[in-house]
C-alpha cells in the first residue's frame, strides 16, 4: 500500500471497442469513431479546420484520456473538464496533447469536455463533448498490519502532515513539457495484482481505496522506471516506505513504494528501463512487493492503462 491508502489522514481514457454511445458531439462539423489497435479514437473537426482526438480505455472512475490536437488552425486552443483549465498553443513546437484523468473516486454521470478555438484575441469556434462516465465496482480486502499504521501514534502526527505537504507541492508543479517517450513499461517482472481501486480493511478498520497495482516481487530486485522523466521525490516516507515519484510531464506522474533501497536522487533524469530502487517492503506493507501508482494531475488513475496508450 502507498500513498493512495492515506487519503483519511493525507487531504490532499484509451477507449475499448463498443463505447461510441458513450460520446455525443454538440456544435461540431464533423464527428467518427474509429477502432485503433484495441483502442477507440474519437475524432472531431470543427469548423475552423482545427481536429482533435480522444483516446480512452474506458470512461470510469479511474481512467486516463488522451486529448490530442491533431491538425491546428487555430492559435490557441482552452480547454475545460472536470474544473479544471488548459491552454494548448500551436506554436508549441511538440506534439500537442493532454493527458486527463477521471479519478479513481469520480462520481458516474455526464461531464462536459470544453474546447474553446481561438485566433488572435477572438474566440473562432467551440466543441463540446459529453462524456458518460460509467458507474465501476471495485471488490473489497482484509488485511492485518501494524496497529501503528492504521492508528498513528501522535509522536509520527507531524511527520504524517508534512508529508502530505509535501507531496501536494509536488502535483501541484508538473513540467509543462511532455518528458516521457514512447510507450510505458511496467517496472519490474513481479507477479501481478492488478487490485487497482479495491477497498481496503487494515485490521477490520476501512480505509481508501487502493489506487495502484502490486507487484510480487522478492526483496532486493531491481525496480526500473516505467518511462523517461524527472525524479522529484526519493525518500522514506511513513506510510509507504522508501519511495520514488517521477514526473513525466503534462501532470502525470509514476509512484513506486515500499523499496528496500534508493538508486536515485530527487532532481536527476530517470530513463525508460533504469534502475531506480530495490523492491522491498518498507512501509505499510504486508510483504516484499512493488506498489506501482500513477496520477494525472492529482487524479488517481490505473498505472496499467498507461501500457496501452500511445501519446
Amino acid at each position: 500500500m502507498a500513498e493512495d491508502d492515506l487519503k483519511s489522514y493525507w487531504p490532499g481514457t484509451v477507449l475499448k471497442s463498443g463505447g461510441s454511445r458513450l460520446f455525443r458531439l454538440v456544435f461540431l462539423a464533423l464527428l467518427s469513431l474509429t477502432a485503433v489497435a484495441g483502442a477507440e479514437v474519437i475524432k472531431m473537426e470543427a469548423k475552423t479546420g482545427d481536429r482533435f482526438e480522444v483516446k480512452a480505455r474506458k470512461i470510469q472512475p479511474g481512467e486516463p484520456l488522451i486529448l490530442t490536437w491533431v491538425e491546428k488552425k487555430s492559435d490557441l486552443a482552452t480547454v475545460d473538464f472536470l474544473g479544471r483549465h488548459y491552454e494548448l498553443k500551436a506554436n508549441s513546437g511538440q506534439p500537442v496533447f493532454l493527458p486527463l484523468g477521471l479519478d479513481l473516486g469520480v462520481k458516474p454521470g455526464r461531464q462536459i469536455l470544453e474546447i474553446a478555438l481561438w485566433s488572435g484575441y477572438r474566440q473562432s469556434d467551440q466543441i463540446n463533448l459529453e462524456i458518460d462516465i460509467l458507474a465501476r465496482d471495485f471488490p473489497k480486502k482484509k488485511l492485518t498490519v501494524d496497529p501503528k499504521y492504521v492508528h498513528p501514534p501522535s509522536e509520527v502526527q507531524e511527520r504524517i502532515k508534512r508529508e502530505a505537504e509535501i507531496l501536494d507541492q509536488i502535483y501541484n508543479q508538473t513540467s509543462p513539457e511532455w518528458l516521457a517517450k514512447n510507450k510505458f513499461e511496467l517496472p519490474c517482472d513481479g507477479r501481478l495484482s492488478p487490485n487497482f481501486g479495491q477497498q481496503r480493511i487494515y485490521n477490520n478498520v476501512p480505509r481508501s481505496v487502493h489506487a495502484g497495482v502490486d507487484m510480487a516481487i522478492a526483496s532486493g530486485q531491481p525496480i526500473k522506471a516505467a518511462n523517461h522523466g524527472r525524479v522529484v521525490l526519493a525518500s522514506n516516507l511513513y506510510f509507504s516506505g522508501n519511495t520514488v515519484i517521477i514526473d513525466h510531464g503534462l501532470g502525470l506522474f509514476t509512484v513506486y513504494c515500499h523499496l528496500s533501497k534508493l538508486l536515485v536522487k530527487r532532481g536527476v533524469k530517470a530513463d525508460r528501463g533504469q534502475v531506480i530502487g530495490l523492491a522491498g517492503s518498507t512501509g505499510l506493507s504486508t510483504g516484499p512487493h512493488l506498489h506501482w501508482a500513477a496520477k494525472i494531475n492529482q487524479a488517481r488513475v490505473d498505472p496499467l492503462a498507461l501500457l496501452e496508450i500511445e501519446f
